[in-house]
């Protein structure tokens, strides 16, 4: 109860804030700035506790209130989508997955989450490919370059794959080196392989 107390408290003071329809003194501003970055604080942390607890549910719910303060906040759209498509709520992951991305179109995350979600989730490889290339023209990290190679291989495009894990391995070439291995094995087997890989081949080395 506590909870929902605090959260109504603070959304009406944000909305009020929100609603000037002037520029508030910038030290007023700071200290406003300074209760929400506060509150998101204790909110994580106690979304946190829900987490390892299993109160998935609870955690959910937060999730969306911490979302209009903090709507740059990544890891709240991460780990709230991959517990409502795991709970089998597709179409609401898939909503704030897209929330997500209207919030943040300018960083390769929230691409990479939908490519992720479409790839694994539903095995459609094509509307990975869309999200995934998108991803990569971002800063990103040499996972994301993996999975579109991967994607690559899924759709038959072999030449594509194995251009874009030469690309990784050039782009990061202080990857560990366990996961460097398996991408040369990736390239490998990909311009040796007669077939497409099945479906219940590990793609995710």
């Amino acid at each position: 109860m506590k909870w929902l107390w605090m959260t109504g408290l603070v959304c009406a003071l944000f909305a009020s804030v929100q609603a000037q329809p002037q520029p508030l003194p910038a030290e007023v501003q700071k200290r406003i700035d300074a209760i929400f970055d506060g509150v998101v604080d204790r909110w994580i942390v106690q979304m946190d506790r829900w987490w390892h607890d299993g109160q998935h549910e609870h955690l959910i719910n937060m999730t969306y209130f911490a979302i209009m303060l903090d709507p740059h906040n990544i890891s709240l759209y991460e780990n709230a989508g991959w517990l409502l498509w795991s709970s089998d709520r597709d179409d609401e992951a898939v909503a704030l997955y897209q929330r997500g991305l209207r919030n943040n179109p300018d960083v390769y995350d929230m691409y990479y989450e939908l490519g992720q979600y479409y790839y694994i989730r539903k095995r459609d490889y094509a509307k990975a490919r869309e999200y995934l290339e998108q991803a990569i023209k971002f800063p990103c990290e040499w996972f994301v370059w993996n999975t579109l190679g991967h994607v690559y291989a899924r759709l038959g495009e072999r030449e594509k794959a194995v251009e874009t894990w030469q690309e990784l391995l050039r782009r990061f070439p202080m990857m560990p080196v366990d996961q460097m291995e398996a991408v040369r094995k990736n390239i490998r087997d990909t311009m040796t392989r007669d077939t497409t890989p099945t479906a219940g081949e590990n793609t995710q080395q």
